[in-house]
Protein backbone atom coordinates (compact mmCIF):
# COMPACT_ATOMS: atom_id res chain seq x y z
CA UNK A 1 0.00 0.00 0.00
CA UNK A 2 0.97 3.30 -0.64
CA UNK A 3 1.22 6.17 1.25
CA UNK A 4 3.42 9.51 -0.08
CA UNK A 5 5.05 11.65 2.79
CA UNK A 6 7.12 13.49 0.89
CA UNK A 7 6.47 17.07 -1.48
CA UNK A 8 8.03 15.43 -4.34
CA UNK A 9 6.01 12.27 -4.33
CA UNK A 10 3.25 13.99 -4.16
CA UNK A 11 4.05 16.63 -7.20
CA UNK A 12 4.76 13.22 -9.42
CA UNK A 13 1.41 11.70 -8.54
CA UNK A 14 -0.46 14.89 -9.36
CA UNK A 15 1.35 15.22 -12.78
CA UNK A 16 0.71 11.38 -13.60
CA UNK A 17 -3.04 12.51 -13.21
CA UNK A 18 -3.43 15.45 -14.80
CA UNK A 19 -4.15 13.36 -18.20
CA UNK A 20 -7.23 11.50 -16.42
CA UNK A 21 -11.21 12.04 -17.52
CA UNK A 22 -12.27 10.78 -13.87
CA UNK A 23 -10.45 10.49 -10.43
CA UNK A 24 -11.71 9.13 -7.11
CA UNK A 25 -11.45 10.93 -3.59
CA UNK A 26 -12.09 10.68 0.06
CA UNK A 27 -10.30 11.90 3.25
CA UNK A 28 -10.33 10.44 6.47
CA UNK A 29 -10.39 12.93 9.29
CA UNK A 30 -10.79 14.33 13.05
CA UNK A 31 -13.97 16.49 14.19
CA UNK A 32 -14.22 15.39 17.90
CA UNK A 33 -11.48 17.77 19.26
CA UNK A 34 -11.77 20.60 16.82
CA UNK A 35 -14.62 23.28 15.84
CA UNK A 36 -12.97 22.69 11.99
CA UNK A 37 -12.30 19.28 11.63
CA UNK A 38 -9.03 18.31 10.88
CA UNK A 39 -7.43 16.65 7.96
CA UNK A 40 -5.63 13.40 8.39
CA UNK A 41 -5.62 11.48 5.10
CA UNK A 42 -6.30 12.24 1.60
CA UNK A 43 -7.02 9.25 -0.10
CA UNK A 44 -6.71 9.70 -4.66
CA UNK A 45 -7.50 7.16 -6.94
CA UNK A 46 -7.63 7.25 -10.92
CA UNK A 47 -10.06 5.27 -13.46
CA UNK A 48 -8.57 2.25 -13.32
CA UNK A 49 -8.92 1.39 -10.00
CA UNK A 50 -5.13 2.56 -8.44
CA UNK A 51 -5.12 3.85 -5.50
CA UNK A 52 -2.78 6.45 -3.06
CA UNK A 53 -2.70 7.53 0.43
CA UNK A 54 -1.19 11.25 1.12
CA UNK A 55 0.12 12.62 4.65
CA UNK A 56 -0.85 16.15 5.00
CA UNK A 57 0.55 15.70 8.66
CA UNK A 58 3.94 14.99 7.25
CA UNK A 59 6.15 18.04 8.23
CA UNK A 60 6.50 20.24 5.31
CA UNK A 61 4.68 18.26 2.95
CA UNK A 62 3.53 20.53 -0.11
CA UNK A 63 0.12 19.98 -1.03
CA UNK A 64 -0.44 22.38 -3.75
CA UNK A 65 0.31 20.06 -6.59
CA UNK A 66 -2.79 18.09 -4.96
CA UNK A 67 -5.27 21.76 -4.48
CA UNK A 68 -4.53 22.39 -8.19
CA UNK A 69 -5.90 19.10 -9.08
CA UNK A 70 -8.97 18.95 -6.97
CA UNK A 71 -9.79 22.62 -8.38
CA UNK A 72 -9.08 21.42 -11.48
CA UNK A 73 -12.47 21.62 -13.87
CA UNK A 74 -11.20 19.43 -17.11
CA UNK A 75 -10.96 16.73 -14.27
CA UNK A 76 -14.33 15.02 -12.98
CA UNK A 77 -14.23 14.08 -9.59
CA UNK A 78 -15.88 11.03 -8.31
CA UNK A 79 -16.92 10.57 -4.65
CA UNK A 80 -18.72 8.92 -1.97
CA UNK A 81 -21.45 10.96 0.20
CA UNK A 82 -19.20 14.28 -0.34
CA UNK A 83 -20.49 16.79 2.28
CA UNK A 84 -17.39 16.66 4.86
CA UNK A 85 -15.05 16.19 2.19
CA UNK A 86 -15.86 19.34 0.83
CA UNK A 87 -16.11 20.77 4.34
CA UNK A 88 -12.52 20.44 4.93
CA UNK A 89 -11.55 21.18 1.36
CA UNK A 90 -13.79 24.29 1.77
CA UNK A 91 -11.69 25.43 5.15
CA UNK A 92 -8.42 25.02 3.22
CA UNK A 93 -9.44 26.43 -0.04
CA UNK A 94 -12.63 28.72 0.09
CA UNK A 95 -14.06 27.04 -2.69
CA UNK A 96 -14.87 23.21 -3.60
CA UNK A 97 -13.90 20.55 -6.28
CA UNK A 98 -16.11 20.98 -9.85
CA UNK A 99 -17.67 19.09 -11.42
CA UNK A 100 -17.84 16.24 -9.35
CA UNK A 101 -19.93 13.17 -9.14
CA UNK A 102 -21.61 11.68 -5.88
CA UNK A 103 -21.76 7.86 -6.22
CA UNK A 104 -24.41 7.82 -2.97
CA UNK A 105 -27.03 10.49 -5.06
CA UNK A 106 -26.48 8.42 -8.82
CA UNK A 107 -27.04 4.99 -6.46
CA UNK A 108 -30.82 6.93 -5.84
CA UNK A 109 -31.60 7.05 -9.14
CA UNK A 110 -30.59 2.87 -9.86
CA UNK A 111 -33.00 1.30 -6.73
CA UNK A 112 -30.26 1.27 -4.55
CA UNK A 113 -32.27 3.25 -1.84
CA UNK A 114 -32.49 6.80 -0.02
CA UNK A 115 -28.58 6.48 1.21
CA UNK A 116 -26.74 3.83 0.15
CA UNK A 117 -22.85 2.82 1.94
CA UNK A 118 -19.72 3.06 0.37
CA UNK A 119 -19.65 -0.67 1.47
CA UNK A 120 -23.22 -1.70 -0.02
CA UNK A 121 -21.80 -0.47 -3.45
CA UNK A 122 -18.93 -2.49 -3.09
CA UNK A 123 -20.31 -5.19 -2.11
CA UNK A 124 -23.35 -5.32 -4.81
CA UNK A 125 -21.66 -3.74 -7.82
CA UNK A 126 -17.72 -4.98 -7.32
CA UNK A 127 -18.76 -8.26 -5.28
CA UNK A 128 -16.09 -6.89 -3.13
CA UNK A 129 -16.69 -7.44 0.86
CA UNK A 130 -14.55 -4.61 2.35
CA UNK A 131 -12.61 -5.87 5.44
CA UNK A 132 -14.20 -2.69 8.28
CA UNK A 133 -12.13 -3.74 10.80
CA UNK A 134 -9.98 -0.07 10.72
CA UNK A 135 -12.86 1.75 10.46
CA UNK A 136 -12.66 3.67 13.96
CA UNK A 137 -9.33 4.24 13.77
CA UNK A 138 -7.98 7.62 15.03
CA UNK A 139 -6.34 9.01 11.69
CA UNK A 140 -4.46 11.49 13.52
CA UNK A 141 -2.58 9.02 15.63
CA UNK A 142 1.06 8.22 13.46
CA UNK A 143 2.23 5.57 12.70
CA UNK A 144 -0.55 4.17 10.60
CA UNK A 145 -0.16 0.90 9.95
CA UNK A 146 -0.19 -1.04 6.39
CA UNK A 147 -3.83 -2.41 7.46
CA UNK A 148 -4.80 1.22 7.93
CA UNK A 149 -3.52 2.95 5.10
CA UNK A 150 -4.98 -0.42 3.02
CA UNK A 151 -8.03 0.04 4.29
CA UNK A 152 -8.50 4.09 4.01
CA UNK A 153 -6.84 3.34 0.27
CA UNK A 154 -9.99 0.46 -0.03
CA UNK A 155 -12.22 3.52 -0.38
CA UNK A 156 -11.07 5.14 -3.64
CA UNK A 157 -10.09 2.20 -5.53
CA UNK A 158 -13.55 0.72 -5.84
CA UNK A 159 -14.96 3.95 -6.85
CA UNK A 160 -14.00 4.04 -10.28
CA UNK A 161 -15.43 0.75 -11.08
CA UNK A 162 -18.70 2.27 -8.98
CA UNK A 163 -18.65 5.42 -10.90
CA UNK A 164 -18.89 3.46 -14.95
CA UNK A 165 -21.70 1.45 -13.46
CA UNK A 166 -23.98 4.07 -12.60
CA UNK A 167 -22.90 6.12 -15.35
CA UNK A 168 -23.86 3.34 -17.32
CA UNK A 169 -26.54 2.40 -16.46
CA UNK A 170 -27.99 6.05 -15.88
CA UNK A 171 -27.03 6.70 -19.54
CA UNK A 172 -29.00 3.26 -20.93
CA UNK A 173 -32.47 4.28 -18.76
CA UNK A 174 -32.19 8.19 -19.75
CA UNK A 175 -31.43 9.43 -15.78
CA UNK A 176 -28.38 11.49 -15.80
CA UNK A 177 -30.33 14.60 -15.65
CA UNK A 178 -32.15 13.16 -12.51
CA UNK A 179 -28.85 13.60 -10.12
CA UNK A 180 -28.30 17.25 -11.26
CA UNK A 181 -30.28 19.12 -8.46
CA UNK A 182 -28.75 16.60 -6.16
CA UNK A 183 -24.88 17.24 -7.57
CA UNK A 184 -26.00 21.20 -7.26
CA UNK A 185 -26.68 20.80 -3.90
CA UNK A 186 -23.28 20.70 -2.51
CA UNK A 187 -22.67 24.33 -4.44
CA UNK A 188 -24.17 25.80 -1.75
CA UNK A 189 -21.35 27.17 -0.06
CA UNK A 190 -23.40 27.77 3.57
CA UNK A 191 -23.24 24.17 3.56
CA UNK A 192 -19.70 24.45 5.10
CA UNK A 193 -19.90 27.15 7.19
CA UNK A 194 -21.74 28.67 10.26
CA UNK A 195 -22.66 32.17 10.43
CA UNK A 196 -22.63 33.05 14.03
CA UNK A 197 -25.95 34.38 13.92
CA UNK A 198 -27.76 31.25 12.78
CA UNK A 199 -25.93 28.98 15.37
CA UNK A 200 -28.84 29.06 17.56
CA UNK A 201 -30.90 27.29 14.95
CA UNK A 202 -28.53 23.82 15.87
CA UNK A 203 -30.18 23.98 19.07
CA UNK A 204 -33.33 22.44 19.97
CA UNK A 205 -34.83 25.32 21.94
CA UNK A 206 -37.97 27.96 20.77
CA UNK A 207 -39.80 30.09 23.25
CA UNK A 208 -43.16 32.49 22.00
CA UNK A 209 -41.11 35.16 24.03
CA UNK A 210 -39.39 37.12 21.04
CA UNK A 211 -36.56 38.61 24.07
CA UNK A 212 -35.81 35.41 25.46
CA UNK A 213 -35.54 34.02 21.57
CA UNK A 214 -33.28 36.89 21.21
CA UNK A 215 -31.07 36.36 23.86
CA UNK A 216 -30.61 32.81 22.98
CA UNK A 217 -29.40 33.91 19.91
CA UNK A 218 -26.99 36.24 21.21
CA UNK A 219 -25.35 33.71 23.69
CA UNK A 220 -25.71 30.64 20.81
CA UNK A 221 -23.60 33.31 18.65
CA UNK A 222 -20.82 34.35 21.27
CA UNK A 223 -20.24 30.94 21.80
CA UNK A 224 -19.75 30.20 17.92
CA UNK A 225 -17.05 32.51 17.66
CA UNK A 226 -15.46 31.41 20.96
CA UNK A 227 -15.01 27.71 19.44
CA UNK A 228 -14.26 29.03 16.17
CA UNK A 229 -11.03 31.03 17.52
CA UNK A 230 -10.00 28.69 19.67
CA UNK A 231 -10.82 25.92 17.04
CA UNK A 232 -12.47 23.67 19.80
CA UNK A 233 -16.33 21.79 19.61
CA UNK A 234 -18.73 23.90 20.54
CA UNK A 235 -19.41 21.94 23.93
CA UNK A 236 -16.15 22.39 25.24
CA UNK A 237 -17.35 26.10 24.93
CA UNK A 238 -20.21 24.92 26.99
CA UNK A 239 -23.27 23.11 26.17
CA UNK A 240 -26.28 24.04 24.76
CA UNK A 241 -28.50 23.35 27.95
CA UNK A 242 -26.36 26.33 29.47
CA UNK A 243 -27.18 28.52 26.60
CA UNK A 244 -31.13 27.55 27.21
CA UNK A 245 -31.06 28.17 30.71
CA UNK A 246 -29.48 31.85 30.26
CA UNK A 247 -31.75 32.90 27.55
CA UNK A 248 -34.70 31.55 30.05
CA UNK A 249 -33.25 33.59 33.39
CA UNK A 250 -30.59 35.80 32.42
CA UNK A 251 -28.08 37.38 34.88
CA UNK A 252 -27.35 40.52 35.14
CA UNK A 253 -23.77 40.58 35.96
CA UNK A 254 -21.01 37.71 36.63
CA UNK A 255 -22.41 37.35 39.89
CA UNK A 256 -25.79 36.22 39.41
CA UNK A 257 -23.74 33.40 37.88
CA UNK A 258 -23.27 31.80 41.09
CA UNK A 259 -27.12 31.88 42.32
CA UNK A 260 -28.04 30.04 39.25
CA UNK A 261 -29.57 26.44 39.22
CA UNK A 262 -28.29 24.00 37.10
CA UNK A 263 -25.33 26.11 35.57
CA UNK A 264 -21.55 24.25 36.21
CA UNK A 265 -19.57 27.11 36.19
CA UNK A 266 -16.49 25.06 36.56
CA UNK A 267 -15.50 24.62 33.01
CA UNK A 268 -16.79 28.03 31.55
CA UNK A 269 -13.54 30.68 31.30
CA UNK A 270 -14.37 33.62 33.62
CA UNK A 271 -13.50 35.36 29.65
CA UNK A 272 -16.15 33.72 28.79
CA UNK A 273 -19.35 34.79 31.34
CA UNK A 274 -18.33 38.56 30.80
CA UNK A 275 -19.20 37.79 26.63
CA UNK A 276 -22.11 36.06 27.87
CA UNK A 277 -23.45 39.11 30.01
CA UNK A 278 -22.61 41.65 26.97
CA UNK A 279 -24.78 39.22 24.63
CA UNK A 280 -27.72 38.85 27.01
CA UNK A 281 -27.31 43.30 26.92
CA UNK A 282 -27.45 43.02 23.10
CA UNK A 283 -30.13 40.57 23.04
CA UNK A 284 -32.13 42.43 25.54
CA UNK A 285 -32.05 45.72 23.73
CA UNK A 286 -32.39 44.08 20.39
CA UNK A 287 -36.25 45.26 19.07
CA UNK A 288 -35.28 43.24 15.22
CA UNK A 289 -37.00 40.26 15.30
CA UNK A 290 -36.99 39.74 10.67
CA UNK A 291 -34.74 36.53 11.94
CA UNK A 292 -37.19 34.66 13.48
CA UNK A 293 -39.15 32.46 11.16
CA UNK A 294 -42.43 32.68 13.14
CA UNK A 295 -43.70 28.58 13.01
CA UNK A 296 -46.08 27.73 10.84
CA UNK A 297 -49.67 26.97 11.96
CA UNK A 298 -51.18 25.75 8.63
CA UNK A 299 -50.78 21.72 9.21
CA UNK A 300 -51.87 19.42 6.61
CA UNK A 301 -54.40 17.02 7.01
CA UNK A 302 -52.48 13.56 7.90
CA UNK A 303 -54.71 11.79 6.23
CA UNK A 304 -53.60 13.70 2.85
CA UNK A 305 -50.01 13.16 3.32
CA UNK A 306 -50.44 9.16 4.13
CA UNK A 307 -52.21 9.09 0.87
CA UNK A 308 -49.26 11.17 -1.21
CA UNK A 309 -46.50 9.50 0.58
CA UNK A 310 -48.79 6.31 -1.02
CA UNK A 311 -48.61 7.37 -3.94
CA UNK A 312 -44.78 8.46 -3.92
CA UNK A 313 -43.51 5.21 -2.59
CA UNK A 314 -45.78 3.36 -5.68
CA UNK A 315 -43.95 5.89 -7.91
CA UNK A 316 -40.73 4.75 -6.71
CA UNK A 317 -41.19 1.27 -6.81
CA UNK A 318 -42.44 1.28 -10.35
CA UNK A 319 -39.23 3.06 -11.38
CA UNK A 320 -36.56 1.45 -9.65
CA UNK A 321 -35.60 4.79 -7.60
CA UNK A 322 -35.57 5.91 -4.45
CA UNK A 323 -38.69 7.88 -2.71
CA UNK A 324 -36.70 10.89 -1.54
CA UNK A 325 -35.34 11.70 -4.59
CA UNK A 326 -38.61 12.38 -5.77
CA UNK A 327 -40.15 14.45 -3.01
CA UNK A 328 -39.00 14.88 1.16
CA UNK A 329 -41.24 15.15 3.61
CA UNK A 330 -41.59 19.33 2.91
CA UNK A 331 -42.53 19.13 -0.12
CA UNK A 332 -45.33 16.55 0.71
CA UNK A 333 -46.54 18.65 3.06
CA UNK A 334 -46.38 21.46 0.71
CA UNK A 335 -48.58 19.90 -2.02
CA UNK A 336 -51.36 18.66 1.06
CA UNK A 337 -51.68 22.14 1.33
CA UNK A 338 -52.17 23.26 -2.10
CA UNK A 339 -49.00 24.57 -2.80
CA UNK A 340 -48.06 24.44 -6.45
CA UNK A 341 -44.09 25.76 -6.59
CA UNK A 342 -42.74 22.36 -5.36
CA UNK A 343 -39.48 20.87 -6.55
CA UNK A 344 -42.31 17.38 -6.79
CA UNK A 345 -44.09 18.88 -9.02
CA UNK A 346 -41.67 19.77 -12.18
CA UNK A 347 -39.62 18.32 -14.43
CA UNK A 348 -38.97 14.18 -14.29
CA UNK A 349 -40.84 14.34 -11.13
CA UNK A 350 -43.55 15.98 -12.34
CA UNK A 351 -43.90 13.20 -14.91
CA UNK A 352 -43.30 10.33 -12.68
CA UNK A 353 -45.26 11.09 -9.50
CA UNK A 354 -46.29 14.98 -9.37
CA UNK A 355 -48.98 14.68 -12.30
CA UNK A 356 -50.85 11.68 -10.16
CA UNK A 357 -50.12 13.42 -7.00
CA UNK A 358 -51.51 17.00 -8.42
CA UNK A 359 -54.77 14.50 -10.21
CA UNK A 360 -55.38 13.04 -5.92
CA UNK A 361 -55.59 16.84 -5.01
CA UNK A 362 -58.19 17.10 -7.84
CA UNK A 363 -60.10 14.44 -7.04
CA UNK A 364 -59.67 12.88 -9.99
CA UNK A 365 -57.50 9.48 -9.02
CA UNK A 366 -58.50 6.26 -7.02
CA UNK A 367 -56.72 4.19 -5.31
CA UNK A 368 -56.98 0.65 -4.94
CA UNK A 369 -55.43 -2.78 -4.33
CA UNK A 370 -55.55 -5.57 -7.03
CA UNK A 371 -53.50 -9.22 -6.67
CA UNK A 372 -50.74 -7.70 -3.75
CA UNK A 373 -50.77 -4.67 -6.29
CA UNK A 374 -51.38 -0.79 -5.85
CA UNK A 375 -52.93 0.34 -8.98
CA UNK A 376 -53.62 4.12 -9.48
CA UNK A 377 -56.41 4.99 -11.41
Amino acid sequence: MTLLTKSHEVENLCNMLQNEAFICIDTEFIREKYYYPKLCLIQIGDSKGNGWAIDPLSKKINLDPLYNLLINEKILKVLHSPRQDFEIIFNILKKIPKPIFDTQSAAMTCGYGDSASYELLVNKIVNVKIDKSARFTNWENRPLNEKQIKYAISDVTHLSKIYLFLKDHMEKSNRTKWIQEELEKFNNLSLYQTESHNAWKRIKFYSPDIKTMSIFREIAAIREEIAKKNNLPRNKIFRDDIIIKLAKNPPNNIKDFENMRGVNLKNIDNSYLKLIIESIKIGKNNQNSDWLKRKNTNSPSKAITDILKIILISSAEKHNISPLLIANKEDINQIALGFKNVKALKGWRYEIFGSIALKLMQGDISIKIKNGTIIID
